[in-house]
């Protein structure tokens, strides 16, 4: 997998010795940025997951429009099916 860094901030940060060996043992191998990196985006995951399912329940859902909708895109990509093997 390639991967490109189009910005990056540099920044000086005072992190507890425990915490970031601690961090660095659930990541073997990971330079100490990549496991604070990682560390932010699992976070951020985290954080929008329990959002989403927060929201649970507060939504409505039109299950005949998302039935109709499965059904186009379904009836669309056998109609490119067949242009490919045509």
């Amino acid at each position: 997998m390639l991967s490109a860094r189009l910005s990056g901030m540099r920044t000086t940060l005072d992190i507890d010795d425990r915490l970031m060996g601690s961090l660095l043992e659930r990541l073997p191998g990971a330079s100490k940025t990549r496991a604070i990196e990682t560390a932010i985006e699992q976070y951020l995951a985290a954080d929008a997951y329990d959002g989403l399912r927060d929201m649970g329940g507060k939504l409505e859902f039109d299950v005949d429009a998302f039935a109709a909708g499965r059904r186009a895109d379904e009836a669309r990509e056998a109609r490119l099916d067949r242009r490919r093997r045509d």
